[in-house]
């Protein structure tokens, strides 16, 4: 005899799989291939960007979107109506995850595969683009022999600083200048690192990311913030980095990405990892599994984490993870999970430009798509809403700055465009988290209840999964990219 959590489930599949597009079943609303938690509105999506979408930066009232295929360029004066105004189709770039770029030159990473008129099918290599004028996109003069896997702007993008280390000088470069590479900035901050009780420095780096002019946060294993500026008086410089406070783990985690809320000066910072295919890499793992130190249960690396900023009880040093969180496993009703086809783990994610010593972070978790955290000011998470596409892989969420619209980037799905119409979970003056009226009250942690995949919705996953490995991305393709780096 079926037990009743049997028949529970089997009665919410078929409620599920009967509801018409935009119906409200057990608090989700379901559309014809995604479904959403109540305090999230699903507003439609960029049909041009379809295919192997990977990056996208906002500067301003643009959006800049990179994928294998081209650049593209919105006008998001109106956020929930981007309105294309340039595209740039010869570009061929693998897989530049994060765009540098100030609106005025835009760069695309690559240590796997890129053609242009720099890059003619090569491994590695660093693509630039005058894009002051969206409507007619030029390539510049690159860097053939750079393969930083991501790469950030610095100093207004003077500078580019790669995953692997690279400095690259990209002054002039509008003008005509040749762009070099004139350093390395991880091995510039070796000794300091080693001054801190780390004597190989940093290792294992993903990325890179300049969180106010001149101070930087590098996600590597361990994780590092410094500044490329003076201060007090001292010799800061692009070429004599000064570290500011480090940060690690006990089992040595892979760090994909690190951001520091509001320019540096949040109490807390958010570090996230990446094990995409965890069941492939780890056999009988899952995503959910595992703690800090504990490598024997679930996949450690797949964890996004808060930690405290550096203060006067920790001075240089951010501190252990105060909680983690996991994309869950197993949450199709008839069995399916959503590791089957890209996995499980946590990927990029930003908070909300209202995000203030706690709040709201949007994070994209591959076939789990968008899941919304609320960040407590203790530093707990929980999870407060969704937004899962079917059979698809979630790479990236943008929030536009001043609203609550978020970009969704999705390898396969290309952009789609959300609302969220929930709570912001800032706390106030008192500690406590304000509560806002008017707004749609958060899951607090239940995971939905999806339909499983059509066939059809499963043989598209399947099939862009494949085209993905084609062009270079495979488990734990992120990680061997670091690591690579670290050895070279």
């Amino acid at each position: 005899m079926r037990s009743r959590i049997a028949t529970t489930l089997a009665a919410v599949a078929v409620l599920i799989a009967a509801a018409p597009a935009g119906a409200q079943v057990g608090g989700s609303t379901i559309g014809p291939d995604y479904v959403t938690s109540s305090n999230v509105e699903y507003l439609g999506f960029l049909k041009a960007d379809i295919g192997q979408t990977t990056g996208a930066r906002i500067v301003g009232k643009k959006l800049y979107v990179t994928s294998a295929k081209n650049i593209a360029i919105y006008d998001i004066s109106d956020p929930a109506k981007p309105n294309p105004i340039g595209n740039y189709k010869v570009n061929l770039s693998w897989e530049n995850e994060e765009v540098p770029t100030n609106g005025r030159i835009l760069g695309t990473s690559a240590d796997w595969f890129a053609v242009g008129t720099t890059c003619l099918i090569t491994t590695g290599c660093q693509q630039l683009f005058d894009v002051r004028d969206p409507g007619n996109i030029k390539e510049l003069p690159g860097l053939p022999d750079n393969d930083d896997h991501t790469a950030e702007c610095v100093e207004d993008c003077d500078y580019l600083f790669g995953s692997k280390g690279n400095i690259s000088d990209l002054r002039g470069v509008l003008d005509g200048a040749t762009p070099k590479v004139i350093g390395n900035w991880q091995t510039l901050i070796k000794s300091q690192m080693a001054e801190r009780g780390f004597k190989n420095g940093v290792g294992n780096c993903h990325h890179i990311r300049e969180i106010r002019r001149g101070y930087l946060f590098a996600a590597c294993q361990p994780f590092a913030f410094f500044r490329v500026v003076p201060e007090d008086g001292d010799d800061a410089s692009i070429l004599n980095p000064v570290v500011e406070a480090v940060g690690g783990n006990s089992d040595g985690r892979f760090v994909h990405s690190a951001r520091w809320p509001n320019q540096g000066t949040d109490k807390f910072a958010l570090v996230g990892g990446e094990a995409n295919f965890s069941e492939e890499r780890h056999p009988g793992t899952q995503c959910d599994g595992g703690q800090e130190g504990d490598t024997t249960v679930g996949d450690v690396d797949s964890a996004f984490t808060v930690v405290e900023a550096p203060n006067a009880s920790h001075p240089g040093r951010f501190s252990a993870p105060l909680d983690e969180y996991r994309a869950k496993n197993g949450t199709y009703v008839d069995g399916n999970t959503p590791t089957e086809i890209a996995g499980c783990s946590v990927h990029w994610y930003q908070e909300h430009p209202s995000f203030k010593n706690g709040g709201l972070v949007a994070l994209a978790a591959y076939d789990n798509g968008i899941r919304f955290l609320q960040v407590a000011p203790d530093g707990k998470i929980t999870e407060q809403g969704y937004f899962q596409p079917l059979g698809f892989e979630t790479s990236s969420p943008k929030w536009v700055p001043g609203t609550d619209i978020v970009y969704s980037i999705d390898y396969a799905r290309g952009i789609d465009i959300l609302r969220w119409n929930g709570q912001h979970y800032v706390p106030g003056k008192n500690g406590k988290v304000k509560f806002e009226k008017g707004r749609v009250k958060g899951t607090n942690g239940k995971q939905p209840l999806l339909p499983a995949l059509t066939a059809k919705q499963k043989a598209f996953a399947t099939r862009e999964v494949s085209l993905l490995h084609a062009s270079g991305w495979f488990q734990g393709y992120c990680q061997l990219a670091a690591e690579r780096g670290n050895r070279s």
